[in-house]
């Protein structure tokens, strides 16, 4: 599947609040998010419910959005960057929920805060990582695999790192850094 990346606003003027770039970031990480667990499943790697499948996408959003914290760090300032991430952590919580409640069904308990419960322990894990150059090292990148890992049958166990961090990562992250740096280049129009 391919995903349109947005790089720039259609509209020019006053600079975009973090509620507006956070919107925009986070339709795009779910989206990529949601892709490579398609594209998992389209390489015959075995996802046997809608529970693993959202599963498998919130390991992704967890991973995209440190990346993207990291990415927009030096580009704006704390004040900026706390309020736009909260506001897209919280935007990527409704659309997740949205989507399990459409394939799943209600839950007696919020599928938003499992998210938040999830991403608050794994932002904590990843911050323990390196990153070279902009980019995630190998040990965080085989970091997400090993979550991934975990959510596969034993058939596919032996292939799932490899996948995750050879294949996998490489394309989400320059879907995500084209919008990112389209987004928050000087002529965007973002800040």
């Amino acid at each position: 599947m391919a995903i349109r990346v947005r790089t720039q606003w259609h509209t020019r003027g006053a600079p975009k609040t973090p509620f507006q770039v956070a919107t925009v970031i986070a339709s795009l990480i779910f989206r990529v998010a949601e892709e490579k667990a398609t594209h998992m499943q389209q390489e015959k790697f075995e996802i046997n419910s809608k529970e693993q499948g959202f599963a498998m996408i919130a390991e992704y959003l967890a991973f995209l959005v440190q990346y993207t914290d990291r990415f927009v760090y030096p580009r704006v300032d704390d004040e900026y960057r706390g309020e736009l991430i909260n506001i897209m952590v919280r935007r990527l919580a409704e659309i997740l929920e949205d989507n399990q409640i459409a394939f799943m069904g209600p839950s007696p308990d919020s599928y938003q805060q499992r998210f938040i419960d999830l991403l608050v322990e794994r932002l904590a894990e990843y911050a323990t990582f390196d990153y070279e150059d902009g980019e995630p090292s190998y040990p965080c990148r085989r970091f997400l695999g090993s979550k991934i890992l975990e959510l596969m049958p034993r058939r596919d166990q032996s292939w799932t790192i490899d996948q995750v961090v050879e294949i996998e990562v490489p394309n989400a992250l320059t879907l995500v850094r084209k919008g990112l740096a389209g987004l928050f280049a000087e002529e965007s129009g973002t800040l």
